[in-house]
């Protein structure tokens, strides 16, 4: 008979933070590469536009932050289970972390100045016909579409981050 191999202890967390950080960031993706063209195609009007990227931003901004900090969190937990085990590997758990929460100052910092020109863009919109074209709505939610593949990155990392610890501690035992 052969021998049984012990899984590792705290494998399911490891996977769940691994995986779970890739889904953020798949997800996150999807919004850039195929949520915004469909957006682009469906209306010929600013203040349509306007709203939709308003209703768009409105419900990523309630799930994609708190998948983030779930996300951290699981990795952070991790980094204390092998901190407290005396086990070296836990600053990289930690690192997998600060990359996946870095998507939040991304946003308040980067993103900010065009979040901030959607919105003031969305307001005018309710009150009345857009003060610029289509061309110019589009372009700015373009801008945004980019830098929130750029914010995608960091949730990916983390999860790359988070493999690399695993599989190496994985093959030190």
């Amino acid at each position: 008979m052969g021998s049984i191999q012990k899984r590792p202890e705290g494998v399911g967390i490891q996977a769940s933070a691994m995986m779970s950080a890739c889904f953020l960031s798949g997800a996150m993706l999807s919004i850039s590469f195929i949520t915004v063209p469909v957006l682009y195609n469906t209306t010929d009007a600013p203040n349509q536009l306007l709203k939709q990227w308003s209703r768009l931003y409105w419900y990523g901004h309630i799930y994609m932050p708190a998948m983030s900090v779930a996300v951290t969190g699981l990795f952070f937990y991790i980094a204390a289970q092998k901190r407290a085990s005396k086990n070296e590997i836990w600053l990289r758990y930690a690192m997998a972390g600060a990359a996946t929460i870095t998507m939040v100052p991304y946003t308040l910092t980067v993103m900010a100045p065009t979040n901030n020109t959607l919105f003031a863009l969305s307001d005018e919109a309710l009150v009345g016909p857009s003060s610029v074209s289509l061309k110019e709505v589009q372009q700015i939610i373009f801008g945004w579409a980019w830098l929130h593949v750029a914010r995608c990155v960091f949730p990916f990392v983390g999860s790359m981050i988070g493999l690399m610890s695993f599989v190496q501690e994985s093959m030190s035992h």
